[in-house]
């Protein structure tokens, strides 16, 4: 019967492949799912829930960097901007117990994000949204409660203050040595960075953000001069993953004709990515980013 079928569906051009990701249906009740060592509560609809059940190893690359940075800085701290339901502080404390702060925007991740948290130590949240400048903007939201999106629009159904990241840090965690700075906003993460030169320019700390061209569209966001200035501030490594997190390619901040390539193909339409992951290290931690390439090698 199966091969019936695909026989009449080859004189339409189709064909049935199998993809190996199973159909997981969304449901109005909360899921708890294992994310690293722990268990996570999210909401039903949030699409984490199934891809951490498809791919139990998701953001483990992230976990093993704070890893090799908490080694080298024990008092170190991580700030995690975009922390969602706490997925990603779990799978950093899965592989290190270093202090973190979550901050997060959206109303209902943000109660998933505080009661997931109470398993750790030392870790604190903020809510808040973040961008270049503190501000209060109209705007529409697109999914709401687990992958929420900010569009900015003069008829915006919403207002929304946003702050700087050196805002928040400045005011009450200035002493703190931040050392990992992770970024996941939904095409806001160059426009957080932007938000963050203070914070940057006294920590130094090795940067880790989602490049998703298709979302910056939407907020009219040109994301690679804000990579590009990056070789002013004394970062030069960098490297890229897919958007499952395995090691795409290392280079340099200096090779402007391999980075022009590799923004021009994620921003095509057909391209079979998705989005990048992108780490970039200050030169004061090129031993950490000549180990982290090495031991992500290790994982293709």
């Amino acid at each position: 019967m199966k091969e019936l079928i695909r026989n009449i569906l080859k004189r339409f051009g189709y064909d049935i492949v199998k993809t190996g990701v199973p159909y997981i249906p969304k449901t109005n009740k909360n899921d708890l799912v294992n994310v690293g060592k722990f268990k996570v509560l999210m909401p039903g609809n949030n699409v984490q829930r199934i891809n951490y059940r498809v791919y139990p190893e998701l953001n483990d690359q992230l976990g093993r960097l704070a890893c090799l940075l908490h080694k080298k800085y024990p008092a170190m701290t991580v700030v995690d901007v975009g922390a969602n339901v706490g997925d990603t502080i779990a799978v950093i404390k899965s592989f290190t117990n270093a202090s973190i702060i979550g901050i997060e925007g959206d109303e209902i991740s943000f109660g998933f994000l505080e009661e997931n948290v109470k398993q750790f130590s030392d870790v604190s949240v903020i809510k808040t949204f973040l961008g270049e400048k503190h501000d209060e903007i109209k705007a529409d939201f697109k999914n709401t409660g687990w992958n929420a999106t900010i569009v900015p629009a003069e008829g915006g159904s919403q207002k929304v203050l946003v702050r700087t990241l050196d805002e928040i840090i400045g005011k009450d965690y200035n002493g703190l040595d931040i050392k990992l700075l992770k970024i996941d906003v939904e095409g806001f993460d160059t426009i957080v960075l932007r938000g963050a030169q203070e914070v940057i320019k006294k920590n130094k700390p090795v940067v880790f953000f989602e490049y998703n061209p298709e979302a910056m569209k939407l907020l009219n966001e040109d994301g690679f001069s804000t990579l590009l200035s990056f070789r002013d501030k004394g970062y030069d490594k960098v490297i890229f993953f897919d958007h499952k997190g395995t090691l795409f390619l290392v280079t340099s901040l200096k090779n402007l004709e391999e980075l022009t390539c590799l923004h021009e193909y994620i921003s095509s339409s057909r391209n079979l990515l998705g989005y990048y992951d992108i780490v970039i290290f200050n030169e004061a931690d090129v031993d950490i980013a000549i180990k982290y390439s090495k031991e992500e090698r290790g994982y293709l």
